[in-house]
């Protein structure tokens, strides 16, 4: 059926004669520009005359089928209503109002069949309404939300970007593309979570159906194929993701990790380094750097990022730990001490930390605290073999060699440590 019919030529022969009459009619001009379509012309034309005339029933109407033709049906209603009520007698604008009346009523009918689960009837009623009337938005959004119960989400992101561009301003209308598109990521990472990476990559894959520039579904399949040790389709997701959007410092950190996995250690701390530069805060960020740098015995690189990790959250004593286990490293034992104490303080049962704090006071000869840190350690592992030695010594600096043999002999229990304890031992025999 036919919605917009035309304004019949004797009303028109009628609106240019009383205009003849009375000097130039400016609806005419409103007429014109809505017959050429543009209508959004023709409203800024006719609106006027109405305001200026709210009783020019002419305009009124013309006004009322503006207004359907840019698909504000409720106006439109309003305006034909009023029309008829001026011109009774009128039976164009009748008829028009009863074919607006038949178009409410398909669009009343296309919801009963959505609420009836007659997704595919609903489809092809939306499609004949929009048709009828290509500038009638809800009709592409009502359809949009058809097409997610069809599972056909390119068709579903086609009317909705449609709908978003008819009508920018609408905030539902974004809302419900953004919301579909959050739902499918969180379904995915809820997948992800529980380990079915293949079942998660399927639900990125449709919230990329439906918004092609969410950035945080390449991100989120780059952790998926991360997982699943496909290093090639996690790097391409997290490039196409970082096209999107550079300034995502997690992005950077997973393609770091990526790098790390496939021995490009260089592209990986680069990789690192921009996602502080990114979100200077981000400490998993520079526990990388720090972690990759010490491993690759970059360790003033090591040491930097460390200090920065703890100005920026001074309560975590790993950081500490990092640090005291770098300075012990490359000797500066009296830096090391400072740093471990803090980690001991902290987090009284850290066995590394005390036994690192042992080594580090050994090394000063401060052979006192040094018993007093592998003592320690002792009570939070019993027999823990590098306390045990540790222990022996500083037992052995202090001059006890019969508590410093007795140590090292415990210690030579531990397969992995004989040698090294049976070594000490004999410098107490």
């Amino acid at each position: 059926m036919k919605y917009v019919k035309q304004i019949s030529v004797v009303i028109l022969l009628t609106l240019v004669v009383v205009g003849s009459l009375i000097g130039q009619d400016p609806l005419s001009a409103a007429y014109n520009l809505f017959q050429n379509g543009e209508y959004q012309k023709a409203f800024e034309k006719c609106k006027p005359i109405v305001e200026k005339d709210p009783n020019y029933a002419g305009a009124v109407f013309l006004l009322g089928r503006i207004y359907f033709a840019l698909g504000e049906l409720d106006s439109s209603k309003v305006y034909l209503d009023k029309a008829i009520d001026l011109d009774r007698a009128n039976i164009e604008f009748r008829e028009i109002r009863t074919q607006i009346a038949a178009f409410t009523t398909q669009l009343t009918e296309a919801s009963r069949l959505v609420n009836n689960g007659d997704y595919e009837g609903a489809k092809n009623l939306y499609l004949e309404i929009i048709k009828a009337n290509p500038n009638f938005a809800d009709a592409y959004f009502n359809l949009a939300q058809v097409y997610v119960r069809l599972n056909d989400l390119a068709n579903a992101s086609q009317y909705l970007r449609k709908v978003i561009e008819m009508k920018p301003n609408e905030e539902r209308y974004a809302k419900l593309l953004k919301n579909l598109v959050q739902q499918y990521l969180q379904e995915g990472e809820n997948l992800r979570q529980r380990r079915n990476n293949e079942g998660a990559l399927e639900k990125y894959k449709q919230a990329l159906e439906l918004d092609p520039n969410e950035f945080l579904a390449y991100y989120f399949s780059g952790l998926a194929y991360f997982d699943m040790k496909n290093y090639d389709e996690a790097l391409k997701a997290i490039n196409k993701g970082l096209e999107i959007n550079p300034e995502h410092a997690k992005s950077y950190l997973l393609l770091g990790q990526i790098y790390e996995k496939t021995n490009k250690k260089a592209e990986a701390l680069a990789a690192y380094e921009q996602a502080v530069k990114v979100d200077p805060l981000y400490e998993a960020g520079w526990d990388r750097l720090g972690v990759l740098n010490y491993n690759l015995k970059n360790y003033e690189q090591a040491i930097s990022a460390y200090k920065r990790l703890i100005e920026i959250n001074p309560e975590n004593p790993r950081y500490y730990e990092k640090l005291g286990q770098i300075y012990l490293d490359t000797n500066n034992s009296k830096e090391a001490i400072v740093n471990l104490e803090k980690v001991t303080q902290k987090d009284t049962k850290n066995l590394k930390a005390w036994l690192r704090l042992a080594q580090a006071y050994n090394n000063q000869g401060e052979c006192a605290q040094a018993k007093t840190a592998a003592e320690t350690a002792l009570k939070i592992k019993n027999g823990d073999a590098l306390a045990l030695i540790e222990l022996g010594i500083a037992e052995r600096c202090l001059g006890n060699k019969a508590a410093a043999r007795q140590a090292f002999q415990l210690a030579a229990k531990d397969p992995q440590y004989r040698q090294y304890a049976e070594d000490h031992l004999k410098t107490v025999q």
